[in-house]
């Protein structure tokens, strides 16, 4: 998205912390998208910015993963295209962690333009994210390069939520995070679940994918596998809210699946 790149690059450009580097992968766009993006960019005349074209088509976490190998700081944030960031974003994660650190505060767009503050979060946040309350966008977090290295970085197999699935990871296998209670300094935009085509189906594929993953895992007590059938529901939510309900037997399959274990 054109528009969407400029929006960022107007936000980076109003930085107080002016050593950054954009890495932008785009995923085999249309020659038209693709040609307009490279012309855009070859007129910035900024080498803070990196653009990369991919040959064939993959999908978004192939995509930040090759963002996240080309860059040449170890102080790593994933952007979407339509985030807001605001002049202090990136002079206020100069802080000290080990393995990621979360900034815990944030607000969204809603389809109104509205904004909407998050609510403050007490208590484990990996039980939260493990029945499907997703309490941090991927803009949230900073990763140590090393640490998302290590993890494995985003999983290619996942249509939908693999920054859920990433941050969930992420917390079952570090000891040495940090959350700061930060003032908000970015703004992400959502989408009712009606605009969103064929959203329902790959939610549902991702969830069957890497709950099945998280149940054969070793370090999480029966508490916390119980929490899983909050993906269900969710999907069943989602469901609910579609104009189309042709993927209700891929969703009832799932609960029944999930119930059964």
């Amino acid at each position: 998205d054109p528009a969407g790149l400029q929006n960022v690059y107007t936000c980076l450009k109003t930085q107080t912390q002016e050593s950054w580097q954009w890495v932008i992968v785009d995923d085999f766009s249309a020659n038209t998208i693709r040609n307009t993006i490279t012309e855009w960019h070859t007129q910035l005349q900024d080498n803070r910015v990196q653009l990369i074209c991919n040959t064939e088509k993959s999908n978004a976490s192939v995509c930040r993963n090759i963002g996240a190998a080309a860059a040449l700081f170890e102080n790593i944030v994933f952007l979407d295209a339509d985030d807001t960031i605001t002049p202090s974003f990136i002079e206020n994660r100069q802080v000290t962690y080990k393995d990621f650190a979360v900034f815990k505060n944030n607000a969204v767009f809603n389809e109104k333009q509205e904004t909407i503050y998050s609510k403050p979060v007490t208590g484990n946040y990996l039980n939260y994210f493990l029945q499907a309350r997703f309490i941090w966008p991927i803009t949230a977090i900073v990763w140590n390069k090393a640490y998302f290295n290590k993890i494995g970085k985003f999983s290619s197999q996942l249509p939908r939520l693999q920054d859920v699935e990433l941050a969930i990871r992420a917390m079952q296998n570090s000891e040495n995070y940090t959350v700061v209670d930060n003032e908000v300094d970015f703004f992400y935009a959502v989408k009712p679940i009606r605009s969103r085509k064929n959203f329902l189906k790959p939610v549902c594929k991702a969830t069957y994918i890497f709950i099945n993953q998280l149940l054969q895992t070793e370090n999480l007590i029966t508490h916390q596998k119980s929490l899983l059938k909050g993906y269900y529901y969710m999907c069943a939510k989602y469901l609910e809210r579609s104009e189309t309900k042709s993927s209700i037997k891929l969703d009832s399959r799932r609960t029944k699946r999930q119930e059964s274990r």
